[in-house]
């Protein structure tokens, strides 16, 4: 990203069309800024690089697109809100990325490619790993039945005690 601050404007847009010749999308002529311009750039650069991400394992469609959506300027930092829902962040992504069958060096290189700011490190997605195979906690179906036959002999008890009670008079005139 260094190298691109150095550049004009009219050297990014070269740079940005000769990226998007490349992957074969629709060239641009003007940005709204210089950063946008740098963001356009970045984010076509790790698309071309990350079309071939990890040991030998070509990478397509959704997880690319995924792994280099960069945040646009002016966004709030690590926001994928526009692709992901609101609460998505670096941990959730590595994690999906995890469950998807992927191993911790390919899951970093996406994580650093989609959230180029994070501080994310390969003991970071070690511990996502960790903690998905920890899984939920599952309650224990002992404790579980104890805790409805308290409760169940709790109603039996408020039961009684109401049916005890007087019913009350409905022909009274109460003022």
């Amino acid at each position: 990203m260094s190298e691109l601050k150095k550049l004009s404007m009219s050297e990014l847009i070269a740079k940005h069309n000769g990226l998007a010749d490349e992957l074969g999308i629709d060239q641009a002529t003007e940005f709204k800024n210089l950063a946008a311009a740098r963001d356009a750039v970045a984010k076509l650069q790790a698309k071309l690089a990350g079309s071939i991400m990890g040991e030998g394992t070509v990478y397509t469609g959704e997880v690319v697109e995924k792994a280099v959506k960069a945040k646009a300027p002016g966004d709030q930092k690590y926001n994928s809100s526009g692709a992901r829902g609101p609460n998505q962040g670096v941990g959730a992504f590595a994690k999906e990325l995890i469950t998807a069958g992927q191993d911790n060096k390919t899951v970093l290189e996406a994580v650093k490619a989609r959230f180029p700011e994070a501080k994310t490190t390969t003991a970071c997605i070690a511990y996502y790993r960790t903690k998905l195979k920890a899984g939920p906690v599952v309650a224990n179906p002992a404790v579980l039945r104890a805790k409805a036959e308290a409760l169940l002999a709790e109603a039996a008890t408020a039961e009684a005690a109401a049916a005890a009670q007087p019913a009350p008079k409905t022909d009274e005139v109460v003022v």
